[in-house]
């Protein structure tokens, strides 16, 4: 029997196979690398679905009976609230932190100045540049307040497609069910359900700790005798979207203003924020952990650092959903449907039938 001279032999299909699977894995690394910023806008209208349908959820609680009425308020309640923060930030706080954020960068560059005049300090600063992909961090903010106008467009596309997907999610979810090779099937919608589950609480905790840490720090600032106390508890509170590194670069414009104001106002609001961490690390942040979501804290710094090294400071705001996203998905996919064991910190829908979530 002949063979046909371009069919492989026998011998070889599992290699064939195995070079066909990494050149595809490749090539959707690839595809994901250079469709991040895609990607991302992708993710945030995830996001945005989910909470315009849990803002939906809580309006049934309240006793609007009506699926469709209630997201529509749901969807009308949570855009009024970005307008009243964009308000706060643009008309009321607009000049303040408008002054603050532009001298934000001269304000790193000081800091890193100062601190590079120690062999500890140079190591920190050079530590904290690698982190950031190699660059100074004022060049990274400035790259995002010189992009205002990009940030107003893309927030809309997200919300415009965060309402296509919370008004009928169902087709997506099917879709990627459709796309899972039918013994994964059930692994697969389950595992949807518990990660719109797992975000929906991520989100009740984002929303608790930034209104919470708004009020402390505002408060803290205020007792400290610093101006602009008001605007900076707003950015504060903001900044806790972004676990660790937000904190962190919301606390900076605090300092510049204590420092020029000088003598005790300075200590005053170190020590206004020393205790503000104290206050978050050992109250609120057990608290939220225990009622919503909790998730190693050196895993979310980690994450954060890398998602921003691989899609940018843009990547970062998202950072901590997106790990969400990756724990469960690791906990259904791998921890439970393959090892047939379960991992703690993400809390389960205790089996109830999701709704057909984004």
């Amino acid at each position: 029997m002949v063979r046909a001279p371009f069919r492989p032999h026998p011998d070889d299909h599992a290699y064939l196979r195995r070079l066909g699977w990494t050149v595809l894995v490749a090539a959707v690394l690839l595809m994901i690398w250079r469709a991040s910023d895609l990607l991302l806008l992708g993710f945030g209208s995830v996001l945005g679905a989910v909470m315009f349908r849990s803002a939906a959820r809580l309006l049934q609680g309240w006793g609007v009976r009506n699926w469709s009425i209630a997201l529509g308020l749901g969807t009308l309640l949570v855009l009024a609230m970005f307008g009243a923060i964009g308000y706060l930030l643009v008309v009321q706080f607009g000049t303040e932190i408008g002054g603050m954020l532009g001298n934000l960068p001269g304000t790193l560059v000081a800091i890193e100045r100062g601190l590079s005049t120690t062999p500890v300090g140079k190591a920190v600063v050079q530590a904290f540049e690698a982190a950031a992909g190699g660059s100074a961090i004022a060049n990274r903010l400035g790259e995002v307040l010189s992009g205002a106008g990009e940030i107003l467009v893309n927030l809309v596309i997200v919300v415009v497609g965060a309402m296509f997907i919370a008004g009928s999610p169902g087709p997506y979810r099917r879709g990627i069910v459709l796309l899972t090779p039918p013994p994964a099937r059930a692994t697969m919608d389950r595992a949807i359900g518990e990660m719109a589950f797992a975000l929906r609480l991520w989100l009740k905790a984002k929303l608790i700790s930034m209104v919470v840490m708004a009020l402390v720090i505002g408060g803290s600032l205020w007792l400290a005798g610093l101006e602009s106390w008001a605007a900076l508890g707003l950015l504060g509170g903001l900044s806790e979207f972004v676990p660790y590194v937000g904190p962190a670069v919301a606390m900076l414009p605090a300092i510049g203003l204590a420092a020029t104001a000088g003598g005790d106002v300075l200590w005053s609001t170190v020590v206004a924020y020393l205790a503000v961490r104290v206050i978050e690390a050992w109250l609120l942040t057990p608290f939220v952990n225990r009622q919503v979501v909790h998730i190693p804290p050196a895993l979310t710094l980690f994450t954060i650092l890398a998602v921003g090294a691989v899609f940018g400071v843009y990547g970062v705001f998202f950072a901590g959903a997106l790990l969400v996203v990756a724990f469960v998905g690791v906990r259904e996919f791998y921890l439970r449907d393959t090892l047939g064991e379960d991992l703690d910190g993400v809390p389960r829908s205790e089996g109830k039938a999701p709704e057909a979530d984004a």
